[in-house]
């Protein structure tokens, strides 16, 4: 979980207030396009401080994790009812609270076709694990909580980060921030890439492996989100800090053509401090229909941008035309501070016709970040074009710092939370989860 504050000025406030004002007037008259639909920290056992990106049942109920709140206080996992028509009252269910022990702050949740979730957490007392979560048999009556897997030593990895995902047997994948290589030049280790494979027998062991352990700035250092599959069982993801330029990479790890052997790592992008591709990727990537990658980093871009550093950028990398070709990577949008946005690091989407969507966690009229939209251009090698769909304010109800990103759910909206905001509690607020039309 990365989030960052920025202190606003007078400026930012009182752009803030007309955002409020004309945001709030546009929602209404467009149906609601965009809405909170739950204020956190609404009671002594609610959660507080949602993190990652919400989990969407079939019947577009959400699900997810507060890293904070609950019974003990140590984080729960909720789930929103969706209501049967649109416009109607979401309704909150804590399924299960995480207690004072070794398990505590969950990170993220994911969701099976069975409708068992599965989530990673870490905390003080442990270097991280990950559970399930299996829905009552009735669909009345408690859910049962499990740890699949707690990470035992710097070998296995420290700190998991993003979402897991499926292959198609069910196995999961994810990286970890730190552990691995301890000799690597960074103090807790490089990171890893790891799968957790299901138990071929009801009630088995599930059976724990790394896949690849960074070793510092040849491969890439600190992965600080997930992994993401392409077509052909590749998985990809992105580095912090390392590649060969030294400030985070996107990588490629390639299975073995025969069960049992090492799986390949390749190094596709290495950034630069000052490149024009931006520098520090805090996010996952997304791959389209062609095999293009796609990315943000928190740094580079405008360097007018929070005094040289740059607000971030949105980047492309095309696969080379020749096996073994070098990438081709083209920058698609540079945030620019002000109304524009600043730091974006969640999960971003596709729509049909091929348009981005994401969140920046800072920027934007209200300075609590924003959710962005990026169409393609008419013509090949044209610019994309960005469009602000909500500035968040953290104020009037509004959320502030939307850092997980967002996913598609019920009627086709975007939905996701934010880490602070809200009504409920005082300032900085306990965080909201909101629904947005495109």
């Amino acid at each position: 979980m990365k989030l960052r504050r920025q202190s606003g000025n007078v400026f930012l406030m009182l752009a803030a207030l007309v955002a409020t004002i004309l945001l709030g007037g546009a929602a209404n008259a467009g149906g609601q396009a965009y809405r909170v639909i739950y204020d956190f920290g609404q009671g002594s056992s609610d959660g507080w401080l949602p993190v990652g990106v919400p989990a969407i049942a079939k019947n577009g109920d959400l699900y997810g994790v507060t890293a904070s709140g609950g019974t003990y206080n140590w984080g729960t996992v909720f789930k929103l009812t969706a209501p049967q028509a649109h416009g109607g009252a979401w309704t909150e269910t804590v399924l299960h609270d995480f207690p004072s022990d070794s398990q505590e702050f969950p990170e993220s949740l994911v969701i099976d076709k069975d409708g068992t979730l599965y989530g990673t957490g870490e905390g003080p007392s442990t270097r991280g694990f990950i559970f399930r979560l299996t829905p009552p048999i009735s669909g009345y009556g408690s859910w049962t909580y499990q740890t699949l897997y707690t990470f035992q030593s710097s070998a296995d990895g420290d700190a998991p980060q993003g979402d897991l995902v499926f292959d198609a047997e069910g196995n999961l994948y994810g990286a970890t921030q730190a552990g691995g290589e301890l000799s690597c030049g960074q103090n807790g280790g490089c990171g890893t890439v790891f799968e957790l494979k299901r138990p071929t027998q009801v009630g088995g062991k599930w059976r724990f492996s790394v896949l690849h352990t960074f070793t510092g700035i040849p491969d890439g250092i600190q992965p600080f989100a997930g992994v993401t599959f392409d077509q052909k069982g590749s998985l990809y993801g992105t580095t912090n800090w390392g590649g060969p330029l030294g400030s985070g990479a996107v990588y490629r790890l390639t299975p073995p053509a025969k069960k049992g052997r090492p799986w390949t790592e390749t190094v596709l992008y290495s950034f630069a401090q000052d490149g024009p591709m931006g520098s520090h990727p805090e996010g996952p990537v997304i791959l389209d229909g062609s095999g293009n990658v796609y990315g943000t980093t928190a740094f580079g871009g405008d360097a007018n941008c929070q005094g040289g550093f740059g607000c971030g950028v949105v980047f492309e990398l095309s696969p080379p035309a020749q096996k073994g070709g070098a990438w081709t990577d083209a920058t698609l949008h540079a945030f620019q501070g002000g109304n524009d946005g600043i730091d974006p690091s969640g999960y971003m989407l596709f729509d049909s016709k091929g348009n981005l969507y994401g969140t920046a966690q800072v920027g934007g009229a209200g300075n609590g970040g924003i959710v962005y939209g990026l169409k393609p251009p008419a013509h090949k090698g044209g610019a994309w074009t960005e469009t602000v769909l909500h500035a968040f304010t953290g104020s009037n109800g509004d959320g502030n710092q939307p850092a997980s990103g967002l996913t598609w759910g019920k009627w086709n909206y975007l939905y996701g939370v934010t880490a602070e905001g809200g009504s409920a509690c005082q300032a900085p607020g306990c965080g909201t989860a909101f629904e947005l039309q495109p």
